[in-house]
Formats: C-alpha cells, sequence, structure tokens
C-alpha cells in the first residue's frame, strides 16, 4: 500500500469514528471529539470535511447560567441525511416511532393488535403504518437506513428466535428479524423491550451521559437492560436481563417459565391484581390500582410496596453482581412512585454489599410509554456498522 493510500485509509478511519461518535452521543463539541483519541487539528479538519460534504452541520450549545460567554459550538449530524424507524410489538399493541438522524422524534403513533394473530398479519399491518406516517415527514422507504424491531421477550444471540419466556405465544421461535426484514422490505435489527428502552433512557432520558447502569423495566413481565462501560450488554445468548425469572421463594407460585416463586409471579401486573381480587372483588388494572394507592387505598399501597420490596430483592443480587452506577425504574409500575420505589429502596439496601459506598441511585425512567419504541430507534441510529448512512443525492 502506497503511502498516498494509507493516508487516505486512515482519514476514512478517522471519518468514520468521529460519524460513529455522532450517532452513539448526538451533537458534540469539537473539543470532545478531539479526545476520542485525535489530535485537535486532525478531529477539525475531519468536521470541515464533513461540512463541507453536507454530512453535519454546526449547532449551538447549550448557554450555561450566568455565563455571558458565547456557547460552544457543536457538530451534529444532519438530521435531513436519513431516518431511523422504531416498531414496539407488544401485548395489545404495536407502536412505531420515526427519529431523524439528528436523534429528534418526528411522529410516532400506535394500533391495537391481536396478541394471537400471526406475525406476518400483525407486521403487514405494521408495514401500512410506518408508510402512513413517512408520508407527512416528507422522507421516503429509500431514506429509512433502518427498523428496530422491540419484543416482549429474549431472542436469542445465536439463532435469533425468540424465547420461550415471550408474552406472545405466536412469536415464540420465531426469527422476528428474518421474519420482519422479508414483509417491510427493509433492514431490520430485533431485541428484547427491556434492552432497547435502555438504550432510550441512555440517549434521551434519565441515564444520560452515564457508562453503567441498569434499567428494570416492569409491564406483563419483568426484565432488565443492561449498559455496561457505555454499550448494551445482553449476554452469550442475548438472554441476560430475565430478572422476572429470577427466584424469590422457592416454595411459590408456578410460573409459566416452570419455575416456582420467580419475581414475575410476585410483583408483575397480574400478580398484584389477583391479590387485590379478595378484598376488592373485582379485577383491576395495573393502573386502576395505581390510581387507588396514590389516592390513599391502603390494600392497593400494600399490594404495591410488597411489589417494591420483592424488586428490590431481585435488584440487591443485580447490584451485588454488576455494581451499576445508576438504576432505572421504567414501564407501568414506575408511575406508582414512592408507593414503590421507597419500600424498593429500602429492600435493595438491606441485602446488598455496599463495600464502604452508599447503594446507586434508584430513580424512574423520564421517558413515557414511548420509551420502548424510541428505544427500537434509538438501537438503529446507534449502529453505524450495520445501518450506514444513505448516500446523499444530487
Amino acid at each position: 500500500m502506497s503511502a498516498l493510500d494509507s493516508g487516505s485509509s486512515q482519514r476514512n478511519a478517522n471519518r468514520d469514528r468521529v460519524v460513529h461518535a455522532l450517532r452513539e452521543h448526538g451533537a458534540m463539541s469539537r473539543s470532545e471529539l478531539s479526545r476520542m483519541g485525535l489530535s485537535r487539528s486532525t478531529a477539525h479538519n475531519i468536521v470541515v470535511d464533513l461540512l463541507d460534504a453536507g454530512t453535519v452541520v454546526e449547532l449551538e450549545g447549550p448557554k450555561n447560567t450566568g455565563d455571558t460567554g458565547r456557547p460552544p459550538g457543536l457538530v451534529g449530524l444532519r438530521g435531513s441525511l436519513g431516518v431511523s424507524v422504531g416498531v414496539e410489538i407488544a401485548n395489545g399493541v404495536v407502536r412505531v416511532a420515526i427519529c431523524n438522524l439528528a436523534q429528534e422524534l418526528l411522529v410516532h403513533d400506535s394500533a391495537p393488535a391481536d396478541d394471537q394473530e400471526k406475525p406476518e398479519v400483525t407486521l403487514e399491518r405494521t408495514s401500512g403504518l410506518i408508510d402512513s406516517m413517512l408520508a407527512p415527514t416528507g422522507y421516503g422507504r429509500d431514506q429509512v437506513i433502518g427498523v428496530g424491531i422491540a419484543m416482549p421477550g429474549p431472542i436469542q444471540r445465536r439463532t435469533g428466535l425468540t424465547g420461550r419466556a415471550c408474552t406472545l405465544k405466536p412469536w415464540v421461535g420465531v426469527n422476528a428479524r428474518a421474519v420482519a426484514s422479508e414483509v417491510l422490505r427493509l433492514p431490520v435489527i430485533a431485541d428484547n423491550d427491556a434492552n432497547l428502552a435502555a438504550l432510550a433512557e441512555l440517549m434521551w432520558g434519565s441515564a444520560r451521559g452515564r457508562r453503567d447502569f441498569a434499567y428494570i423495566y416492569a409491564a406483563k413481565g419483568i426484565g432488565a437492560g443492561f449498559v455496561l462501560d457505555g454499550e448494551l450488554y445482553v449476554g452469550a445468548n442475548g438472554t441476560a436481563g430475565e430478572i422476572g425469572h429470577t427466584t424469590i421463594d422457592e416454595n411459590g407460585l408456578m410460573c409459566e417459565c416452570g419455575g416456582r416463586g420467580c419475581l414475575n409471579t410476585l410483583a408483575n401486573g397480574d400478580a398484584i391484581a389477583k391479590q387485590l381480587w379478595q378484598s376488592h372483588h373485582e379485577r383491576l388494572s395495573l393502573t386502576e390500582v395505581i390510581e387507588l394507592a396514590l389516592d390513599g387505598d391502603a390494600g392497593c399501597r400494600r399490594v404495591l410496596g410488597d411489589a417494591g420490596r420483592h424488586i428490590g430483592a431481585a435488584m440487591a443480587n443485580l447490584y451485588n453482581l454488576l455494581d451499576p452506577e445508576l438504576i432505572v425504574l421504567g414501564g407501568n409500575l414506575a408511575t406508582a412512585g414512592a408507593v414503590l420505589i421507597d419500600p424498593l429502596r429500602e429492600s435493595m439496601a438491606r441485602r446488598a454489599i455496599h463495600a464502604g459506598e452508599a447503594i446507586p441511585p434508584v430513580v424512574a425512567g423520564a421517558l413515557d410509554e414511548s420509551v420502548v419504541v424510541l428505544g427500537a430507534a434509538a438501537v438503529v441510529l446507534r449502529d453505524s456498522a450495520n445501518f450506514p448512512l444513505p448516500s446523499r443525492k444530487g
């Protein structure tokens, strides 16, 4: 290889490094880019090249309170380069979100879904929803760099098959990525809902700027997503984070996974509702339980507190193993606030090994019910290797 070719190859590698950083972190200052192992002059030259190519734009940074100086300039990817589509296949609903490459949410919507219908039928309906949502944004399918699919269950890393813990039974044993790629006719990545929700909180929410944190997603089942050293950790076979199947009571109720006393049998929405049947004589939804608890209903406050203590026990084990700097609680249960989180923290503190330090903060997620579908869009936005920028026209 000639010196000229070697220099060109190095410039391309540096350019890819800067683009990847902007995709992962959003807009950054030139000084932040220069701390990525590039000299200040190299970072400056790469930014100039990307500006000339129309790949990045200059933005004004946030102004510090009380600072009369000019705010630091930022550079970020040009949003009009393309879009990422996030899809959440959930129990009873399909959600879709479209974000541009500047990490801006353009539109999101949802449609009811039948939990018993074949995956291909659900995806055909999803394809139509994507088309109807793209139309008003001005983007075409040729500008979609990829689609992230979030599933309520683990995706086996080696085979791509949805695991048996998935709460949507027609999807068990299905290669969600392969089927979705064929139906949607777009590049696809598929992953567990808790994993992708963790990425949403990392990109836009309570975990922004963190390198090591755990995200607990409490919905129909209870799952966890782990970000370790800034990257999503899914385990050797893609099943890391199935905290809902942590054994809490060896003599407890039978779980659908075949185990006894799993966290899901004690603290998910169905378990909470069942515990209130004898006292309230009606089948309450989790939303109703939380509303009653916040209004002072003693029984509802008790079962939510008990759920918090059970989750806290599981989270103490998680902390002892991984030592995250932050734990974020999301999903339906998180809206219970202090009624759930206070006993959760207390239970965790009793069981965690502190090593002379305080246990990590436990906070509610900053994003609403759209957290999973936003995470499905985020996984594509962050992945410059599998979802490259589209070629600019003209």
